[in-house]
C-alpha cells in the first residue's frame, strides 16, 4: 500500500497470510470522477484545461491516501509509468481521466488485452502520434515505443518492424471523448511483422507481440524492479524472473495470478529483498501522511494535496508528467542532492506543521493519538521498538533503537516516561524527526 495505518496492520495480523493478500486484490467499485468536467467535448484552446489537470492530480493523490487495504493505486501508478502519457503533450484532461480510470479497471487484468486497449486510448493516440498513422504516410512513434518500452524490449526486434508494424496500426484518430477507427485511413496492405505475413491490424499486432515468450520477461523484469528490488545490473535475477514469466504466460498473460503467487513466496519476504526499494516522492510522501494517522481537512483536500504534489514535483515526480516516454527511472535516481532536502523537508513540515518558508502546513500529526495507537505508550522502549517497526521495514541495529530511545526521553529516565507529560507531545515529535531521517526510511 502507500503506508499502512497501526489500524491497517492490526485488521491484517487477524488474518492468515494467504488472506491478507487475498485483501491486497479485493474488488473496489470506482471512485466518482473529479468533476462533471471529466464528460465534456475536449477543447484544446480552453484556458479551464490547466486547472481541471491539477484537480485530475489531487484527486488521484486524494485516493492514494484514503485508500483501504489494497493494491490498487499501486498498480494505477505501475500502469501510469508503463504506459506513459505526459499531459502537456496530450493537453486535454478528459483524455487523461480516461486513461487513468483505464489503468484502474486493468489494475489487476490482463496485461495483453490492455495493451490493445492503450492502442486505441485517446490519451496515448495523441501523446505517441498515433492519430497521425494513416495509410501512405505511416507514423512510427507509437510502433516503436509499443515494442521497446512497452512490450519485447530492445533487441527483440527490428526497425523493419518497427515500419511494418505503424503500417499495421493505421486507421485510428480521436473522436470527441473516444477513439474511432477510419477504415480508409487503414494500410490494407501485406506486412511481415516479427517473422509473421498478413494483412494485420492493431489487434493482431498485439496477438504477434503476446506470442513472443521475449514479452512476459521484459515485463517481469519491470514487475520485479518495481515491487521486489533494485539493481542496475538484473542478471543475477533472471532466474526468478523466468518462472514469473512462465506463470503469466501460463495464465494467458492475467496479472493477478501472477501478482498472488509473487506476494505468498519466500523470494518475497526474504531478507535479500525487503526493504530494497526506494521509495518514489509520491510514494514516501503520502505513505507517511497515512502511518502518522494525519487528518487532512476533506472541504480543503486540494490545497493540501497541491502542497504535497508541489513537493513531490521539486523531488523529480509530478503525477500526469512523467520525464519522457521511458517514465520515472526511480531506483538511484528518485535520491540525490536536489531531491533528498525536499523529501525530508517534506517529512519534517507534516510533523510540525510548519513549511520550509515558515507557512503553515494547515496539517501536522497529532503526537499523542498515534503513540496511543501501540500497545503500551507508557513503556518508553516498547514504544520506541513498536514505533519503530511501524515506520521503517528494517530491523535498525540495537545503537539505532538506542539513540532514537534517547532521543525520545530527552533527558528524562526511562522510568519517568510517561505520555500525559505535557513535554510528552514535543518528545515524540523528536522522535518522529530523528527516525524519519534515517536513510532506512527511504526503502520499502
Amino acid at each position: 500500500m502507500f503506508g499502512a495505518k497501526t489500524s491497517d496492520i492490526s485488521y491484517v495480523m487477524t488474518l492468515t497470510p494467504g488472506e491478507a493478500v487475498e485483501l491486497l486484490f479485493q474488488n473496489l467499485p470506482l471512485p466518482d470522477p473529479p468533476g462533471t468536467w471529466v464528460t465534456e467535448t475536449p477543447n484544446y484552446g480552453s484556458n479551464l484545461n490547466n486547472a481541471r489537470f491539477s484537480m485530475l492530480r489531487y484527486w488521484w493523490m486524494k485516493l492514494m491516501y484514503e485508500q483501504p487495504v489494497s493494491f490498487r493505486e499501486k498498480m494505477v501508478l505501475f500502469w501510469h509509468n508503463h504506459f506513459t502519457s505526459e499531459a502537456t503533450t496530450v493537453r486535454i484532461p478528459q483524455h487523461m481521466y480516461i486513461q487513468n480510470t483505464l489503468f484502474r479497471n486493468n489494475a489487476f487484468g490482463n496485461f495483453k488485452n490492455l495493451t490493445k486497449s492503450v492502442t486505441r486510448d485517446p490519451a496515448m493516440l495523441y501523446y505517441l502520434d498515433g492519430r497521425l498513422n494513416t495509410a501512405g504516410s505511416p507514423n512510427e512513434n507509437y510502433s516503436r515505443e509499443l515494442l521497446e518500452l512497452f512490450t519485447v524490449g530492445i533487441g527483440n526486434y527490428t526497425e523493419n518492424d518497427i515500419r511494418e508494424g505503424a503500417r499495421a496500426l493505421t486507421g485510428w484518430t480521436i473522436n470527441g471523448l473516444t477513439s474511432q477507427f477510419v477504415a480508409n485511413r487503414h494500410d490494407n496492405g501485406q506486412k511481415t511483422y516479427l517473422g509473421q505475413t498478413g494483412n494485420f491490424d492493431d489487434e493482431d499486432v498485439a496477438d504477434i507481440i503476446f506470442s513472443k515468450p521475449e514479452t512476459a520477461v521484459f515485463f517481469c523484469k519491470k514487475l520485479y524492479r518495481n515491487f521486489v528490488t533494485q539493481k542496475d545490473d538484473m542478471s543475477y535475477a533472471m532466474p526468478v524472473i523466468n518462472e514469473m514469466a512462465d506463470i503469466l504466460r501460463n495464465s494467458n498473460y492475467e496479472t493477478m495470478p501472477l501478482l498472488k503467487t509473487l506476494f505468498k513466496s519466500q523470494l518475497f519476504f526474504s531478507e535479500n529483498v525487503i526493504s530494497s526499494v526506494i521509495k518514489s516522492p509520491i510514494d514516501i510522501m503520502i505513505s507517511s501522511l497515512r502511518q502518522l494517522k494525519i487528518s487532512l481537512d476533506s472541504s480543503n483536500i486540494n490545497t493540501h494535496m497541491a502542497y504535497v504534489s508541489s513537493q513531490a514535483s521539486s523531488s523529480g515526480q509530478l503525477l500526469l508528467e512523467p520525464p519522457n516516454v521511458q517514465g520515472w527511472p526511480g531506483y538511484r535516481e528518485w535520491v540525490n542532492t536536489n531531491s533528498l532536502p525536499t523529501r525530508t523537508s517534506f517529512l519534517e513540515s507534516i510533523i510540525t506543521g510548519v513549511k520550509k518558508d515558515l507557512t503553515p502546513t494547515g496539517f501536522s500529526v497529532d503526537p499523542i493519538s498515534y503513540a496511543m495507537s501501540f500497545s503500551d505508550p507508557n513503556d518508553a522502549v516498547k514504544l520506541v521498538n513498536e514505533m519503530c517497526e511501524h515506520l521503517i521495514r528494517l530491523t535498525l541495529t540495537p545503537k539505532q533503537r538506542e539513540e532514537l530511545l534517547l532521543v525520545l526521553l530527552d533527558g528524562s529516565e526511562v522510568y519517568d516516561w510517561d505520555i500525559n507529560d505535557p513535554q510528552a507531545p514535543s518528545r515524540i515529535k523528536k522522535f518522529l524527526k530523528s527516525a524519519m531521517y534515517l536513510a532506512e526510511y527511504q526503502l520499502v
